[in-house]
């Protein structure tokens, strides 16, 4: 009796030790969310919760700075959290400080630098200058580069730019940096200049190369000059009518051989479309395609082999591997025009893989500094007057790992009389500034 006794004591004193400690684990994980939700950065009144979680959806959706403050108003009401919430003004300081920090921050000595940089389009009367890099031991090639991989060199704004203004910087950098391997970019005249001035090897992006290619084959070809304007004239015509679903793909002037495709594509489209239908107005406004019915076949087989090459390259990079598969892909090619093309790239992947034989893989793509351009228009694209601002800085920013610990580093380094320098010395008197001046005491 006095067994049992005993052991149903003990029992009940388990169960009783088993709830204390699962009351403890509770108690310990409600204690550390609230101390998270409540901690802030040195200086700043915003917990680093809700720092942490509105640069993130910031920088990683296309969703505007209004909005950002207004998802933080929502999940505090949502989720009764009680957090003081940001204006749109002091996320975009946020970002700053994010994108300063990353351009400042020391950056290694190495012997295996390879930089990416590339111009914005015009903004203003100002264009902006951006540098890259990433050191080549850290390059993945099984998958296209992310905007994470890199590290934000430089960024300067200026008017006019030229061999040797690029040349200084990229020397300056070099000591920095102490050995840059090779430059990726277009052959835009001030880089390809700058580059050889500062005897960098200048890679020339594959992209901006086949662009020039099918330039040179197309340009002054009369069949291709013809289809392209019968397509803008239909665009035209068509855009308030039932069949407007057929609208032709509008073409940018200045990328049209960039973006061939978009031609092909919809052409060919067209021409199946057209074989199937017996709807009268869309014969009468597309069956004019089919005297271009060569002409479209041949950009057809062209898009589909330049798309392959450049998945493949700019996926794995350029190694005498990835050679021998793009040459089996040319291998289909067989108009005049697609001969010629074949020859050409060939040529372009031959001289590359010389540039740096003594590489075993190279990186040949400078897309993703376009991508950060985007996003950079992206967001000052609801004010017309904003020009080229220090939230330019975004583009440094887009490279942050996003870490709590990173934001919480970069805000409590940065302060406000750093970004106001950096923009004096980088940007210089922007168009909003300029306009206060003017209308100040009228």
């Amino acid at each position: 009796m006095e067994a049992k006794v005993s052991n149903s004591t003990n029992s009940r004193q388990r169960i009783r030790k088993d709830k204390q400690t699962t009351g403890k684990r509770k108690t310990t994980k409600k204690t550390k969310k609230k101390v998270y939700m409540n901690e802030k950065p040195q200086r700043y009144l915003h917990s680093i919760f809700i720092i942490h979680l509105l640069i993130n959806i910031k920088l990683k959706t296309s969703a505007s700075f209004r909005a950002i403050a207004k998802i933080a108003v929502i999940i505090n009401i949502n989720f009764n959290l009680s957090l003081k919430i940001p204006s749109h003004e002091t996320v975009i300081i946020w970002v700053e400080k994010i994108g300063y920090y990353r351009l400042a921050k020391s950056k290694p000595s190495a012997n295996d630098w390879i930089i990416i940089l590339d111009h914005s389009v015009s903004i203003g009367q100002k264009k902006l200058f951006v540098i890259y890099g990433i050191r080549e031991s850290d390059i993945n090639f099984n998958r296209p580069i992310k905007l994470s991989d890199l590290t934000p060199l430089r960024q300067i704004c200026k008017k006019k730019w030229s061999g040797e203004i690029i040349s200084s910087i990229l020397s300056e950098l070099k000591n920095e940096l102490h050995h840059i391997i090779y430059a990726v970019g277009d052959h835009g005249s001030d880089i390809k200049k700058g580059l050889e001035l500062a005897e960098i090897p200048h890679v020339h992006d594959v992209t901006h190369h086949f662009a020039l290619i099918l330039e040179k084959l197309y340009k002054k070809d009369t069949e291709y000059q013809e289809l392209t304007k019968k397509l803008s004239h239909v665009r035209m015509t068509i855009g308030q009518t039932d069949i407007s679903h057929f609208l032709p793909n509008k073409q940018r002037t200045k990328s049209r051989y960039l973006n061939i495709n978009i031609i092909s594509d919809f052409s060919i489209n067209m021409l199946k479309y057209l074989d199937k239908t017996d709807d009268e107005k869309v014969i009468e406004k597309f069956n004019w395609l089919k005297e271009y019915s060569s002409l479209i076949r041949e950009l057809d087989q062209i898009r589909k082999v330049v798309f392959k090459i450049e998945k493949i390259v700019k996926t794995n990079g350029l190694n005498t591997k990835t050679i021998k598969k793009c040459y089996k892909i040319l291998s289909v090619l067989s108009t005049s025009k697609a001969i010629q093309l074949k020859e050409q790239v060939k040529l372009y992947l031959y001289d590359t893989l010389n540039l740096l034989s003594d590489r075993k893989s190279i990186l040949c793509t400078s897309d993703i500094i376009e991508s950060a351009f985007g996003k950079y228009k992206n967001y000052i694209s609801c004010n017309s007057m904003a020009g080229i601002t220090r939230l330019a800085l975004c583009i440094s920013a887009f490279t942050a790992s996003l870490s709590k610990n990173e934001i919480r580093e970069a805000l409590e380094y940065t302060k406000m009389q750093d970004l106001k320098k950096w923009t004096t010395d980088n940007i210089g008197t922007t168009l909003y500034q300029k306009r206060k001046i003017a209308f100040a005491g009228l």
